[in-house]
């Protein structure tokens, strides 16, 4: 499945409009039903884990943060959420799940959104292999702060697997993690860290 996604997204990676149309067919006709599944909650998890002990009293940027499965494990009283998802409906799911996080919420790509503040962590569940990825690393090291941790996770497959190491060498002392689900025999990478600026 995301083997064809990448194929449809290539010819329109930088038509916005189109990329945003292609993304809102995807979660209606298959994300918004995959991520109600518990069986997808392993990984963000781990990652809800990692940036309690590593963020907390801090903020957390969310880069396509769909229905806010992140923004449910991580208490409001310690961590500052805000979430990016470029797709309409996933994001008004969101508001509606978390009311109170509504205006933390944001139908944006990461290339456009601005903010007044940097954060703490940037976290990117199952993104980063849609996207140009030393562009992604240009706008971590414009949002994160000094010491910022970027928290990453991948499906395990050939085009996720490549990019743990180009991650890994963006990361302090990385912390790495597999996820894996038994009932569908699927398994999923976790890759965290500080960012190194360069």
């Amino acid at each position: 499945m995301i083997g064809a996604e990448l194929n449809r997204i290539r010819p329109i990676y930088h038509d916005k409009e189109a990329l945003k149309a292609f993304w809102e067919e995807r979660y209606r006709q298959t994300y918004a039903r995959l991520l109600a599944d518990r069986s997808e909650y392993g990984r963000y998890g781990v990652v809800a884990e990692y940036l309690l002990r590593t963020v907390s009293g801090g903020s957390v940027l969310d880069v396509g943060c769909g229905p806010g499965l992140l923004a449910g494990l991580l208490p409001r009283n310690s961590i500052s959420y805000t979430g990016l998802d470029i797709t309409e409906k996933a994001i008004t799911t969101a508001q509606e799940q978390f009311p109170d996080l509504k205006e933390r919420f944001h139908r944006t790509d990461l290339a456009h959104f601005r903010s007044p503040e940097r954060f703490d962590a940037i976290t990117a569940v199952e993104v980063l292999y849609y996207l140009d990825a030393e562009e992604f690393f240009g706008h971590c090291a414009r949002l994160l702060k000094p010491g910022g941790h970027l928290v990453i996770t991948v499906y395990d497959f050939e085009k996720g697997r490549e990019l743990l190491p180009l991650v890994a060498d963006r990361l302090e002392d990385p912390f790495r993690a597999e996820v894996y689900n038994a009932e569908k025999e699927l398994r999923w990478h976790v890759l965290a860290g500080v960012f190194r600026k360069r």
